[in-house]
Formats: structure tokens, C-alpha cells, sequence
């Protein structure tokens, strides 16, 4: 976590906002953490969570990175300093025959300025915008890989808004049904999972359900009632993949499959 904390966290030298325990908390005099906590968390920052905490007399936030892939922390950091100097109004140091350190680790003066000028977030953000579209334009030749389109990106799934991560990854079958790892789903949901390599049979108990599903096949037992499927759960570099609908729906959870975004939301 401190890796990806750094620059979220770490940005503010000579300000008075600093970070702590290892840039997992940032914050200073003057902060309401709760305030901190409110503008961070209804600013729709992707994959982090701020939780509003002092460390001594100062006011802060901790972060709990709910998902590294889709954190941001340079745009993190930014906003963070922005709102910060929307509560407490700390001084913003500035190059002279010099350059402050908090210049050099920006890179530039212009974020400076911006605080300076008591810009939002989000018109920092627009400030930048240009520049970091060109940026990420003139860098596609030198990817190795290439980019990914969003028809062929990762599929994430998500259960209660916890990401859950595979060994084997989802996998879209000759029908377009979505398939998961089986284990991982389902004891995201609270479910015990029980392999029967001789009947090649996957069992699941748990939220008031006993769910049967057999390997090839596309009938499953709920409690002892048999459901049709529209497919049939497979083997797959050595993991058992279920079709992920059923699975949720059948242990009482609500699934949504957003192709576009190749994104599963569950909840329960």
C-alpha cells in the first residue's frame, strides 16, 4: 500500500499537509477530517475509500485502496491537497531564484498556482487534461502490448463493491455466457465450496441454499428443486468456471453484467 500511497499521499512538501504510517494517512493542522473525509469520498475517485482519522492534533484521512488496478494516485494526491486547501487555506510555496521542493516533486509550478488561486479539484484536473491526453497519444508506439480495447479488456467483478481476483480469469463461452471461477464467487458471498472430483459435482452451501451443479451439465439442484441453465459449467486450467448469473441468483444476490464496461456487479 505504500507504493501506491506515495504520490497520493506525499505531494504536499512545505504545505503542512503531510502523510503518515507509511503514506497510508494524509492530513494536518486545521483539517475537519470528517469535511476531508465527506469531499474525498463524494468526489468519485475510482478504487480507494477515505476514512476520516487525527494523528495527534492534525485532522486527516486514511486510505483503504479498495482496488489497485483502478486507483488513481496522482489524481488522488491532487484532489486530496485541493480540498485541503479548501479547509485549512495552508500557504503554497513558491520558486524564486530557486525551485521549492514542492515544484520539483510537481514537476511544474502550475499546480502550485492553481491552489494558489483556490481552484477545485476537478478544474486542476481540467487544467492538466490536454496535456495527459496527448501524453497517453504519443505513448501508444512504445507500449509493448500495445493497447486493449474495451472488447477485449480483463472482466472485473465485483461483490458488494469488493473486487474478487482470480487465478483463472472469467471466461466468455460460445453462447457469450460469462463464467467464473466458482470458489472465489461464491465464498465472496459467504458460501462454503465443495469439489467432487469423481462425480466432477460442485456443491455449495450457505445464505439458506444447497446448490448442485455437475460439470457438463446444465441442470442444477437448489435445495433439491432442479434449474434449467442456459449453459453448463466447464473445467478450465484446472479450475471448475460456473455460469456467474446463476450462481448469484442463486444464492439470492443480484447480478448485473455490464458487456460494454466488461464489468460484473453483485450484491447481497
Amino acid at each position: 500500500d505504500s507504493c501506491f500511497g506515495y504520490m497520493a499521499t506525499g505531494l504536499g512538501e512545505g504545505t503542512g499537509i503531510y502523510q503518515a504510517d507509511k503514506f497510508k494517512w494524509i492530513g494536518g493542522k486545521g483539517i475537519d477530517p470528517y469535511r476531508f473525509a465527506d469531499l474525498l469520498n463524494g468526489a468519485g475517485l475510482p478504487g480507494v475509500e477515505f476514512i476520516p482519522e487525527y494523528q495527534g492534533q492534525a485532522g486527516g484521512v486514511r486510505l483503504k485502496i479498495t482496488d489497485y488496478h483502478r486507483f488513481n494516485p496522482a489524481k488522488t494526491g491532487i484532489y486530496a491537497l485541493a480540498y485541503a486547501k479548501s479547509l485549512n487555506n495552508f500557504p503554497v510555496p513558491k520558486s524564486g531564484e530557486t525551485i521549492v521542493m514542492f515544484d520539483k516533486i510537481m514537476g511544474t509550478d502550475k499546480i502550485g498556482r492553481a491552489l494558489e488561486q483556490g481552484l477545485s479539484p476537478q478544474e486542476i484536473e481540467a487544467l492538466y487534461a490536454p496535456a495527459l491526453a496527448k501524453f497517453k497519444e504519443e505513448r501508444q508506439r512504445y507500449l509493448l502490448y500495445g493497447p486493449i480495447s474495451a472488447g477485449n479488456g480483463e472482466i472485473q467483478i465485483f461483490v458488494n463493491d469488493h473486487r474478487v481476483y482470480f487465478d483463472v480469469p472469467p471466461y466468455l463461452d460460445e453462447n457469450n455466457r460469462l463464467l467464473v471461477p466458482f470458489r472465489a464467487i461464491a465464498e465472496a458471498m459467504g458460501a462454503g465450496v465443495h469439489w467432487q472430483p469423481d462425480t466432477k459435482q460442485v456443491s455449495v452451501v450457505g445464505r439458506g441454499r444447497i446448490i448442485l451443479l455437475t460439470v457438463g451439465s446444465n441442470l442444477a439442484l437448489v435445495n433439491g428443486e432442479t434449474r434449467v441453465m442456459d449453459t453448463t459449467p466447464i473445467i478450465k486450467d484446472g479450475r471448475t468456471l460456473i455460469p456467474v448469473r446463476f450462481v448469484g441468483e442463486f444464492l439470492q444476490g443480484v447480478v448485473h453484467w455490464d458487456q460494454a464496461q466488461r464489468l460484473v456487479d453483485i450484491k447481497f
